[in-house]
């Protein structure tokens, strides 16, 4: 008897402790392990910026290159320079200029260029026109070749083409276009195309023009000016 009633008692107090335990768990904050947020959920899975070749902490560029030196700027380089030699008359640099050889063509015939003979012709144009003045217009460049469309000018001093009026019986400013194309090897100009509007240059200057049956019935003699030469 006595020990059922020792059981009861230990029963008793067994379940008081666990209660009072449990209402002392249930009164307590949640701890930090417990207090923890749920993990986001992770975005699925696709090409990153660096697998699309990008990098984030660079701006965007479109697709441009910045501060790069285009090929136009080395390929028209020479052939710049041709023309400004044209336009001061300065000729230090003629023998370095050109390949070995160099060929030009003018009005359909083409032929090795002679440095020796294009100084010459550079000279008479500037003697004919001291103010000479090429301006490049336009510049297209295509691999190694350069083309590029002139308008250039000049005051009429002295006569350049035959059968053309004596300068200082009419002095006046010429201006026509030229028409330029430039094959540029290693730096430097292997080949010249050249055409002028030599029609409009000679009308400038007075030419005179005459027909088969004038030039048959006509005693005088061609004259004497100097040989048309070509830029």
């Amino acid at each position: 008897m006595k020990f059922a009633n020792l059981a009861a008692m230990v029963l008793g107090a067994t379940i008081f402790w666990q209660s009072y335990a449990l209402s002392q768990d249930r009164a307590q904050p949640p701890s930090a392990a417990t207090a923890q947020p749920m993990p986001s959920p992770k975005p699925a899975a696709g090409p990153s910026d660096a697998d699309n070749g990008i990098n984030p902490s660079s701006p965007p560029t479109n697709g441009l290159q910045q501060n790069q030196p285009s090929e136009r700027q080395g390929a028209d380089a020479m052939p710049r320079k041709y023309v400004e030699m044209w336009n001061s008359g300065d000729l230090r640099q003629i023998e370095t200029m050109f390949a070995r050889p160099a060929f030009i063509t003018f009005h359909g015939k083409r032929g090795i260029l002679d440095i020796g003979n294009l100084a010459r012709v550079i000279g008479s144009w500037r003697k004919s026109m001291p103010d000479l003045n090429f301006k490049i217009e336009d510049t297209v460049v295509q691999g190694d070749h350069v083309a590029m469309r002139l308008t250039f000018s000049g005051s009429y001093k002295e006569r350049l083409f035959p059968n053309t009026a004596a300068p200082e019986a009419m002095p006046r400013k010429i201006q026509a276009i030229a028409m330029l194309m430039f094959l540029v090897h290693d730096g430097q100009i292997a080949e010249v195309w050249d055409d002028y509007d030599e029609l409009v240059m000679r009308y400038e200057m007075g030419a005179i023009w005459r027909s088969n049956e004038q030039l048959g019935g006509c005693s005088c003699k061609p004259d004497a000016g100097p040989t048309p030469l070509s830029p």
